[in-house]
């Protein structure tokens, strides 16, 4: 009687990821959809003007420079949420899948989305907090053999960062956007063997954003309060707005690895490369 015989594990089948076609599509993406990148992205991007000009009334006041930080990384995270799971349905499935989707919500899964964020964020904070720590105390007292373990411990707190970002985040946003989370130790597994390719994709994704952002910085330079300045910051706004459709790049990475391999995904995909949506590795 023919069977499994006792024993044997399935081998893993990994895939490496083409990563230049990858981040060739994600820059490519907010060209391609022009209308759903005006139509989802115009409100949150209205409203992290708003943002910004409480920012300013903080910063006037004289805050502590971490309140005004804290507010704008919050601001930005709770108004582009909704716009990030859209977008990322839009990189794996095409605009079909978000025709019915409002250009401004709060569902369920916007919801967990934004609560992996926050979760990712303290996880992070946690890793980081230490060293850092360690280094201010180091510094203020002039203790070399302080400043030095710090560094060191700065290094590890980098890597398990990059280690669970690229491992685990990288694939567990798509997941959630798309309604098929399964856990981190699933991410875990997605990703085997494709950690630098991982990497490249998701900098590579972004270096084009920063590069801009540093140009206009030295073009535009320092404005006093005023009409200049309220121009200077709408336009950083409006790149801060782009940079979140480079969240495309994991998501298309996702899309190669686990839809294409284990299931049927419409065959209208942003990411389809032709008849077996297979691309040659790069």
């Amino acid at each position: 009687m023919a069977g499994k015989q006792p024993g044997i594990k399935r081998r893993l089948t990994i895939v490496e990821l083409p990563v230049l076609r990858i981040v060739g599509q994600s820059l490519w993406l907010p060209f391609r959809y022009l209308r759903e990148l005006a139509k989802y992205g115009w409100i949150p991007f209205l409203l992290s003007l708003g943002a910004n000009a409480i920012n300013f009334l903080i910063v006037r006041e004289d805050a502590p420079k971490y309140v005004s930080q804290i507010w704008m990384m919050a601001a930005h995270f709770a108004l582009f949420t909704p716009f990030s799971v859209t977008w990322t349905k839009l990189a794996i499935y095409g605009r079909e899948a978000i025709a019915n989707d409002p250009p401004f919500a709060y569902s369920r899964t916007v919801c967990l989305y934004l609560l992996a964020t926050i979760l990712m964020m303290v996880s992070i904070t946690i890793i980081a907090a230490p060293p850092l720590a360690l280094l201010r105390y180091g510094q203020a007292n002039f203790d070399n053999q302080l400043v030095a373990a710090a560094g060191v411990l700065s290094i590890a707190a980098i890597f398990l960062v990059a280690l669970g970002f690229f491992r685990i985040a990288a694939f567990v946003f798509p997941a959630i956007a798309i309604g098929k989370y399964t856990g981190l130790s699933a991410a875990w597994k997605q990703t085997a063997g494709n950690l630098e390719r991982l990497a490249a994709i998701v900098i590579l994704s972004y270096l084009p954003y920063y590069i801009v952002r540093k140009i206009l910085e030295r073009a535009i330079g320092y404005h006093p309060p005023g009409l200049k300045a309220a121009a200077a910051a709408s336009l950083y706004m409006l790149l801060a707005a782009m940079v979140t459709t480079a969240l495309a790049g994991s998501a298309l990475a996702y899309n190669t690895i686990v839809l294409d391999e284990h299931e049927d995904s419409p065959a209208n995909s942003a990411s389809s490369l032709g008849p077996t949506n297979r691309p040659p590795v790069i």
